[in-house]
């Protein structure tokens, strides 16, 4: 596994949607807001358009009409009215409502707020002709956006201009810059950003800190999971692991009991239930190390039973595994409180006192080996007594085999001796 892939995964899992949501929600609000205050833009313009025709109609009662004057050109006239020159009314609804307004007899501007850099009226400039198709030809109302006038867009409306008769003989129009569209938008935007980053932030810092939890426990977990791999069955799981009270909780507790399925399978005899060597050897160096540190005192035995190989001989292997049995239920029993039992191997077994010197040891042993003489074994009809042979020695390091072996020279020696005997000393007259 990955081990920083699936950090990235996860965090990009957690953290990747909630940013791109938040950009999609911002760009969806964007686009919506901006669409819909379009339309009201569109909407107010028309209505403006409307207002200024009515005005016209009120102020200057008649219809339109061009009437030739002296200098060869054209006048327009609106009833009996000049209004040619005449540029109040657009002027005066430009100002209330900052937009740019033109009256356009047929497709030509002849009133217009609209200037030009040196202040020149843009005046007598035709509309293009797709809108004076739409407009004039067609007596529709028509809008545009992003319209290029004088260099800059323009949000555009156009209404048609009629007489009495109904035919249309110009235009109004109506013109807002788009730039003052796009500032009202990000003017309602941004305090939706202000409050969505932070909230997005705070969504994401926690999810961060959730996902790395979650890594943070797996990576836990797969390093206790190594070191029952690598042979360290004595590995133990972080408490913050165990605290756990979700999913990861229960992966936790499945790893530990799986852990302890392993060590009962490596570290337990299959035949009597009790520890085997290998248990010692870990045991022992960690006894030995606390009892350097703490001064408190253990000691060894290793036993062995006296002319077991007879029992399997007479009665047969089956029997002796019996033996075997209730000889290990006898030394767990004396073991509670005392340390722990172990098979070293065959019809020999080591009983680990922590936390007993070899006196106190001895007495424990004696109580064992009179449990073992009065023990009766009823296995296919027969009935096996036995007796067993033990020594026992201080511990004195973490090296097992030097301490067992001190151990077993006494269990020799009282095998030589007449077993069916303690032996926590060999007389100085027969050390070699």
């Amino acid at each position: 596994m990955n081990k920083k892939g699936i950090y990235k995964k996860m965090l990009t899992l957690a953290v990747v949607p909630i940013l791109l949501f938040g950009i999609a929600l911002t760009i969806f609000c964007y686009i919506r807001f901006k669409e819909t205050l379009y339309n009201t833009t569109k909407t107010n313009m028309a209505d403006m358009a409307h207002y200024i025709i009515i005005t016209y109609d009120k102020t200057y009662p008649g219809d339109y009409s061009l009437v030739p004057n002296s200098s060869g050109t054209y006048d327009v006239f609106k009833g009996d009215e000049n209004i040619t020159y005449d540029y109040s009314i657009v002027d005066a609804y430009a100002r209330e409502t900052d937009t740019e307004v033109s009256y356009l007899y047929m497709d030509v501007r002849v009133h217009t707020t609209f200037k030009t850099e040196t202040g020149k009226r843009y005046s007598g400039i035709s509309a293009n002709e797709e809108t004076s198709a739409m407009v004039i030809g067609n007596g529709a109302e028509a809008f545009y956006k992003n319209v290029p006038i004088l260099g800059k867009e323009y949000l555009v409306y156009y209404a048609p201009i009629r007489n009495s008769n109904h035919s249309v003989v110009g235009m109004v129009e109506v013109a807002k810059r788009t730039t003052d569209i796009k500032k009202k938008v990000m003017l309602a935007v941004w305090p939706m950003l202000l409050l969505a980053i932070p909230g997005m932030a705070l969504v994401a810092f926690f999810s961060y800190g959730y996902t790395k939890g979650v890594t943070n426990t797996l990576k836990k977990i797969q390093d206790f999971l190594g070191r029952i791999a690598a042979g360290n069955l004595s590995a133990e799981m972080p408490p913050e692991c165990i605290r756990r009270t979700d999913e990861l909780g229960d992966i936790t507790k499945s790893s530990i009991q799986m852990a302890k399925s392993i060590r009962a399978s490596v570290e337990t005899d299959p035949l009597t239930g009790l520890n085997n060597r290998r248990y010692v050897h870990s045991a022992v160096t960690r006894i030995a190390a606390r009892s350097e540190m703490t001064g408190v005192p253990f000691s060894v035995a290793i036993c062995d039973i006296d002319f077991f190989k007879k029992v399997n001989d007479t009665y047969g292997h089956n029997a002796g595994d019996e033996v075997l049995k209730a000889v290990a239920s006898q030394l767990k029993k004396a073991m509670i409180g005392n340390g722990f039992a172990a098979r070293w191997g065959g019809e020999e077994f080591v009983l680990i006192f922590d936390r007993s010197n070899v006196e106190d040891s001895v007495k424990i042993l004696e109580g064992l080996a009179d449990n073992i003489r009065a023990m009766i074994v009823y296995t296919e009809g027969y009935e096996i007594k036995i007796t067993m042979t033990m020594g026992v020695s201080a511990g004195t390091s973490g090296d097992v085999e030097a301490i067992v072996e001190s151990a077993d020279a006494k269990l020799y020696y009282g095998k030589e001796h007449g077993r069916n005997q303690i032996v926590a000393e060999i007389p100085e007259e027969d050390k070699e």
